[in-house]
Formats: structure tokens, C-alpha cells, sequence
């Protein structure tokens, strides 16, 4: 089977993406071991929900998903934007003084409707389960906001804390990527929105990254 350029670009740029988002999650899984903190465990799984996303994204290049996957792809990515909004909240909102209890709580039953969203879309009826394509920009909408509030919770803690600053430019790249995906479900024919997407995203997911691994290297030299 022969691939146009544009659709290796897409094929590359969703390998390169879900590779970074399970680099971030496993980088998060290995702060948690250390500070073991439960309430962090909402990075990873963010993370590692953004990077099953992107593979279903690559996956849908190559061999066109359902609807119901399709439902399931954007699923993903909205409820792994929550994760990191729940886990931003528990870190710096009201809540970060309240016990550890209360944080897990708040994660576990974000696990739970998450779970059972995910099964709703599997059994509902093919009839009964609107076309993602009429339901995407609401998707996008969602994502922006939960983006928006990661960023609102971060400008806070820049006071303290200036190299979060990396941080939050990441953060802002992958909220203009849902901007564009946003403009493209608007507008199908704007193809360039979507290519731009993807090229925000891979830069804000390496900012993220590289911002986690130099964190370790800090570490690991003040450790030694």
C-alpha cells in the first residue's frame, strides 16, 4: 500500500505525539514512586490517556474508525484533559490542605465515569449514538476549558514557582492545538487547521517532556 506525504505527515506526527504522552506519563508514574503523593497518579493517567488518543487518531488515518471508535478516540482525550484539570485542582485549588482521602476519592470516581463512558458508547445502540462528527466541536470546547483552568491553576503557583513557566507555555500549545481542531470542525474544508494542530502539539508535548527530564537530571544531581 502506497501513502501520500500528507498522510505520513499525520501517520508520523500521531506516532511522534503518542510517544512523547507515554514518555510524560511514565516520567510522572516515576515522580509519583518518589513523593507518593495519590493524587499525582492523575498525571499518568491523563497522559496516558492523551496517548492512547493520538494512536486511535494514527489509526483512524490508516484504516478508518467507527463512529463508536471514533466516540471512544475523543472519549479519550477529553477525559485524559480531565485527569490533569482534577489533578491540578487537588494540587493547587481550595482543595490542596483537605485530606488525602477526599483526593482519592475525587480520582477514583473520575475513574468510574470515565470506565463507564467508555462501555456506554460500546453498548448503546448504532442507532442510538449520534455522529461524532456532528458532536466533535462540543469535545473541543470541553478540552479548551479543562485546558484553560490547567493554565488558570498554573499562573498561580508561577509566583512561587518560576520555572513553571515551561510548563505552562506547553500547556498553552496544546490549548491552541484544540483552538484549531475546534476551527477545523467548523470548517472541514480548512484542512490547514488540523496540519497546524498537529505541529502545536508535538511542541507542546516536547516542551512538557523536556521540562520533566531536565527536573530529573536536577534531581539525580542534588541525590548524588
Amino acid at each position: 500500500m502506497v501513502y501520500s506525504p500528507t498522510l505520513l505527515f499525520f501517520i508520523s506526527s500521531g506516532f511522534l505525539s503518542a510517544w512523547l504522552s507515554f514518555s510524560i506519563a511514565y516520567l510522572m508514574l516515576k515522580s509519583w514512586t518518589m513523593v507518593r503523593r495519590d493524587y499525582l497518579l492523575g498525571f499518568p493517567i491523563g497522559f496516558g490517556l492523551l496517548a492512547f488518543a493520538y494512536v486511535a487518531l494514527d489509526i483512524n488515518y490508516v484504516f478508518p474508525l467507527t463512529n463508536a471508535w471514533n466516540w471512544e478516540r475523543l472519549l479519550l482525550g477529553s477525559w485524559g484533559f480531565a485527569f490533569l484539570a482534577v489533578t491540578y485542582f487537588l494540587r493547587h485549588g481550595p482543595a490542596k490542605r483537605d485530606d488525602s482521602g477526599a483526593m482519592n476519592l475525587a480520582l477514583a470516581t473520575l475513574s468510574v465515569v470515565t470506565l463507564f463512558s467508555f462501555a456506554l458508547v460500546m453498548l448503546l445502540p448504532l442507532t442510538l449514538l449520534p455522529s461524532f462528527l456532528a458532536t466533535e466541536s462540543a469535545f473541543r470546547v470541553v478540552n479548551v476549558v479543562l485546558l484553560g483552568y490547567v493554565i488558570y491553576s498554573l499562573s498561580g503557583a508561577l509566583k512561587t514557582q518560576t520555572e513553571l513557566s515551561s510548563v505552562v507555555l506547553g500547556f498553552a500549545f496544546l490549548t491552541i492545538e484544540q483552538c484549531s481542531l475546534l476551527i477545523n470542525t467548523l470548517d472541514r474544508a480548512f484542512a490547514w487547521s488540523v496540519v497546524f494542530a498537529e505541529l502545536v502539539r508535538i511542541a507542546g508535548l516536547l516542551i512538557l517532556a523536556v521540562f520533566l527530564v531536565r527536573g530529573f537530571q536536577i534531581g539525580i544531581r542534588r541525590a548524588g
